[in-house]
C-alpha cells in the first residue's frame, strides 16, 4: 500500500513534468510554489508541513491528557499545472491523511479522506468550468486559508462542523466589471468530504450552490491579512446560498452514513437544509477585519427526527436552525515581521435547546520568511460554554508551533 502511494504520487509528477503556471483555482495560492516552465505548458510543485505542541488546561476533575503534546497540523504536496489547451488541474495530497488511514487500517477520520483537491479546469471561456474535488464556493473563511494566519484552524462555524467545506461536483465561475464582481454556481454531491467513504447517497440528488462578490477598488484574493500594507481602504463584501434535498426514499434510511452526518447531526438529514450567508473583509495599512453570519435551515422529513429533540411540531414548526457569526481583526507590522490577530465568534447547533457558545481566540506569527517560514502560537478560550450540546471538558487551549510552505 506504502509503495502504491509512493508510485503514484511519482507518477503523477512525472508525467506533468512539463506543465504549469497559470490562472488555477481561485482556492489556490503558494507563490512559493517550485515552477517548471515550458513555452506551452507548466507545472507548479509545492507543499507544506507545519507541527505544534498543544496543552489544554483542564477542568477540576479531567485527567485524560491526550491533547497535551506534540501533533501534525499539515504534510501536504500539492501539484498544479497549466496546459496550452487552456486546461488547468490540480492534485492536492494530505500525505498524514493518507499516512494515519495506513497506519489505522483505514479508520482515518471521514472529513479527512487524504485528498484536499483534485480536479481540472478549463480557462477558455468567459466562464471557468472546473470537475472535481475542491473547496465548495460558500463562506469566505471557509475558502480562505489558515496557514496564511496566526491561527491553527478555521473557526468553530466554518471548520465543517455546521457545514462541509469540500466536495466533488462542477463548479462554474465569471468575473465581470474590472474583476470587481466575481460570481460562482455549482451542483456537488452533497455528502461532502465524506464522498470517498460513501460516494452518493440513496437519494440521487446534487447539492447546488451559488456565490456573489463585489470587491472595490479591484480584484482581492482569498487571504486574510494585509501583507501588502494597502494604501487605501479596500474592501470585499460576498453573499451565498447552498441547498440539497437528501430526502431518502422509501426503505432507506440515513442512519447508513453515520460518518456524514456531521459533530451535531448537521452535515447530512433526511429532509431539506438550506445554509445561507453574507461575509465581508477590509483591508487598509496592514490592518484588516473580516465578517460572517452564516444560518442553516433544517427541515427533515420525519416529525420524529432526532434533531428536533423531542419537540412538538406546535415547538419546533417543522424546521430546527443553526448557526452563528465570526469576526476577525488583524495588525501586519512587517518592520517587527509580526502578525498579531483576534478572533470572536458566536454558535448555537440547534436553536431548539437553549444555550449556546461564544469563543475568544487569540493569535501571533514571527515571520522568518513570510507565512512561507513562520512560528505560530494560538490561544483560545470559550467565554461562554453550551453545556447542553457541546459540553467542554478544559478552560483553554494553546497551540504553539513552526509551519513552511514550498
Amino acid at each position: 500500500m506504502k509503495k502504491l502511494v509512493l508510485f503514484s504520487a511519482l507518477a503523477i509528477t512525472a508525467a506533468t513534468a512539463s506543465y504549469g503556471q497559470s490562472e488555477f483555482s481561485e482556492f489556490t495560492d503558494n507563490p512559493s510554489a517550485f515552477t517548471i516552465s515550458s513555452d506551452k505548458n507548466t507545472l507548479e510543485l509545492g507543499g507544506r508541513m507545519s507541527f505544534y505542541y498543544e496543552n489544554r488546561f483542564l477542568k477540576s476533575g479531567e485527567t485524560n491528557l491526550k491533547h497535551n503534546g506534540f501533533d501534525v497540523k499539515d504534510m501536504d504536496l500539492d501539484i498544479i499545472g497549466n496546459m496550452a489547451s487552456k486546461f488547468t488541474y490540480e492534485v492536492h495530497y494530505s500525505l498524514v491523511d493518507m499516512v494515519t488511514a495506513a497506519a489505522t487500517q483505514n479508520t482515518a477520520a471521514p472529513t479527512s479522506p487524504g485528498f484536499k483537491a483534485a480536479y481540472i479546469q478549463y480557462n477558455g471561456f468567459p466562464v471557468k468550468i472546473k470537475l472535481g474535488y475542491d473547496k465548495v464556493p460558500f463562506s469566505q473563511s471557509s475558502i480562505m486559508h489558515e496557514h496564511e494566519t496566526p491561527f491553527w484552524s478555521h473557526p468553530g462555524l466554518t471548520g465543517g462542523d455546521y457545514f462541509s467545506r469540500r466536495d466533488i461536483g462542477l463548479t462554474l465561475n465569471a468575473r465581470l466589471l474590472k474583476n470587481m464582481i466575481n460570481l460562482y454556481a455549482g451542483a456537488y454531491s452533497g455528502m461532502g468530504e465524506t464522498f470517498f467513504e460513501y460516494g452518493n447517497d440513496e437519494s440521487g440528488r446534487f447539492e447546488y450552490v451559488a456565490r456573489a462578490e463585489f470587491s472595490f477598488p479591484g480584484k482581492m484574493n482569498y487571504n486574510e491579512i494585509d501583507e501588502e500594507n494597502t494604501p487605501t481602504p479596500h474592501f470585499r463584501i460576498g453573499a451565498n446560498i447552498r441547498y440539497k434535498d437528501k430526502t431518502q426514499p422509501t426503505g432507506s434510511s440515513i442512519s447508513q452514513y453515520p460518518d456524514a452526518l456531521g459533530t451535531y447531526g448537521l452535515s447530512l438529514i433526511n429532509g431539506k437544509t438550506t445554509v445561507y450567508g453574507i461575509d465581508a473583509i477590509v483591508k487598509f495599512k496592514g490592518l484588516s477585519a473580516t465578517f460572517e453570519r452564516d444560518v442553516v435551515n433544517l427541515k427533515p422529513a420525519s416529525a420524529n427526527d432526532p434533531i428536533f429533540e423531542g419537540t412538538t411540531a406546535a415547538v419546533n414548526g417543522g424546521k430546527v436552525n443553526a448557526g452563528g457569526f465570526i469576526t476577525d481583526l488583524n495588525y501586519d507590522y512587517e518592520k517587527w515581521k509580526s502578525v498579531l490577530s483576534v478572533g470572536y465568534q458566536s454558535l448555537n447547533p440547534n436553536d431548539l435547546i437553549a444555550g449556546h457558545e461564544e469563543w475568544l481566540t487569540i493569535g501571533y506569527a514571527y515571520k522568518v520568511s513570510g507565512f512561507n517560514s513562520v512560528a505560530k502560537i494560538e490561544y483560545y478560550v470559550p467565554t461562554l460554554e453550551d453545556k447542553t450540546s457541546d459540553p467542554l471538558k478544559y478552560t483553554g487551549q494553546i497551540r504553539v508551533g513552526y509551519q513552511v510552505v514550498f
